[in-house]
């Protein structure tokens, strides 16, 4: 039996995590009841701390003197107790279902035995460390953010009035949206419907409600359906984002409706925008992050190309989007190879394989999702904000105005500084220069150029390669930044300058 903290809704439950930011501090300073915690790292048997697996996320509530949650694949629960930042947990109990998900088994197995283990714990923020009997770090935990303001929801089951809790029916959608302005909206399966809500540390009313008045015959029972969620939730008194999720509940803690996070799955929010990669799938069970010091990306192109950087070798291949359907490749790339960082070649391999193995995407804010044809998650992208001042770049190429875009001399280097403030600046290899600049939606012109009036002999062409450089930035008109990447071309399109 597979549990639903795999697949498809694991997927939606890393989406979350990701939108949400899970930084805000429990209401309580600094304790750990009146929040719900995520398990972002926890020792393994070897004694090292490792990244907890995305797509089976492991959560943690308390109360006064029981705890409990997701496991990954079980729920579970336990009595605990604390004085002073000491606590001790009685060894867990948990349902006994059995998930097929390479690894999430092992890591709900060892998370439940680290319980048992704390002695010590602290709040820092938005941060929840649990620590054993000599001091070591054995479990770290986020909160979830439990704002509702400016969230989306799609229902999964609600209480039909008549003593059962179902789920949604097969072929209708249930939403709702909770606007910054106290306003609740959505669809009810048939009608829209809107009224106000308020929320506050847990507590939360709904309604008056009003809707549209159209009957829907098609699928059978779904003004049914929507009589009773309608009603469902203007008796609601209580609430809880968990991973992926909203709950509500009435006054007495009975479980009136479930959501799970909205997502957008338009090809107009795939296309045209540079994804920085955050965390890919390894192919052995787990979902870790991008190494550090890499930069890989993806870019979809209105053309129907992706393109991008594997962290060593750029990469190229075709792609197609059927609703919330896509499909990768085949692709190729550059053949470089790359000692450092350490992994960086381990990493790409199985960048690209994840690519490659793709069937759906999510799109929820800023983030992006892939998912394997059963949901599993393939990789999540942050969309790249990159922006031409405030950084320095360093010239890799240009254009000699005579054979194309060559490198740079050995043992040169050449920079360029975009301020705030319209300035460039820089080094052009021996001098200084400097000059002012405009930028807007992709044009750009600079010009004309300053510099101090030193003469280098060495090495030999750097004064040459300088006079160049200098006149090739003189002549921009456009500039593109895509995986870490910025180009400036001339008003024909041709590549000038290219910058790490």
């Amino acid at each position: 039996m597979k549990s639903l903290a795999t697949g498809a809704v694991g997927a939606l439950l890393l989406l979350s995590v990701l939108v949400c930011g899970c930084t805000t501090a429990p209401e309580e300073g600094g304790t750990v009841t009146g929040a719900v915690w995520v398990l972002n790292g926890y020792m393994d048997e070897s004694g090292a701390m490792v990244v907890s697996l995305a797509s089976a996320p492991v959560t943690a509530e308390f109360s006064e003197d029981s705890m409990g949650g997701s496991a990954g694949c079980n729920s579970y629960s336990a009595s605990y107790e604390t004085s002073g930042t000491s606590m001790t947990i009685e060894m867990p109990v948990s349902t006994l279902i059995y998930c097929e998900t390479a690894g999430v088994m092992d890591q709900e197995q060892r998370y439940l035995t680290l319980l048992s283990d704390v002695a010590s714990y602290s709040v820092d923020g938005g941060a929840l460390t649990m620590m054993d009997a000599s001091g070591t770090t054995i479990l770290r935990f986020e909160v979830i953010d439990q704002s509702l303001a400016g969230t989306t929801w799609l229902l999964a089951g609600y209480h039909n009035g008549q003593d059962a809790f179902v789920s949604v029916m097969t072929g209708t959608r249930v939403s709702a949206e909770f606007t910054e302005d106290g306003q609740v909206a959505g669809s009810a399966g048939c009608n829209n419907y809107f009224g106000s809500y308020s929320a506050g540390q847990g507590t939360i009313s709904i309604g008056p409600l009003a809707s549209t008045e159209m009957y829907c015959a098609d699928p059978e029972g779904v003004m049914d359906q929507e009589t009773a969620y309608l009603a469902a939730i203007q008796k609601a008194a209580g609430y809880t984002v968990g991973v992926g999720e909203l709950t509500l509940t009435d006054a007495s803690g009975l479980r009136l409706a479930r959501y799970v996070v909205s997502t957008e799955t338009s090809a107009e929010n795939l296309m045209e925008k540079e994804w920085r990669m955050v965390s890919y799938n390894n192919g052995m069970g787990g979902v870790q992050s991008a190494a550090s010091g890499t930069v890989v990306s993806a870019y979809f192109g209105a053309d129907g190309q992706v393109t991008g950087s594997a962290g060593c070798n750029n990469y190229f291949g075709s792609y197609t989007v059927t609703g919330d359907g896509i499909a990768i490749g085949p692709l190729g790339s550059t053949k470089m190879m790359c000692g450092e960082p350490m992994g960086v070649m381990e990493q790409e391999s199985a960048y690209l394989a994840a690519l490659d193995a793709s069937a759906m995407y999510a799109i929820a804010g800023s983030t992006l999702t892939l998912m394997d044809s059963g949901g599993a998650v393939m990789a999540t992208f942050t969309e790249d904000t990159t922006t031409l001042a405030g950084r320095e770049w360093a010239l890799t190429s240009y254009n000699n105005g005579m054979d194309g875009v060559v490198s740079l001399v050995p043992d040169t280097a050449i920079t360029a500084r975009f301020g705030d403030d319209g300035q460039v600046t820089g080094s052009a290899g021996c001098n200084n220069y400097f000059a002012g600049y405009t930028a807007m939606e992709g044009s750009l012109t600079v010009g004309p150029a300053g510099m101090t009036e030193m003469y280098c002999e060495e090495p030999g062409g750097v004064m040459d390669q300088e006079t160049r450089y200098l006149q090739a930035l003189e002549q921009s008109s456009s500039y593109q930044i895509r995986s870490g990447t910025l180009t400036i071309m001339d008003d024909a399109g041709t590549t000038l300058l290219v910058y790490r």
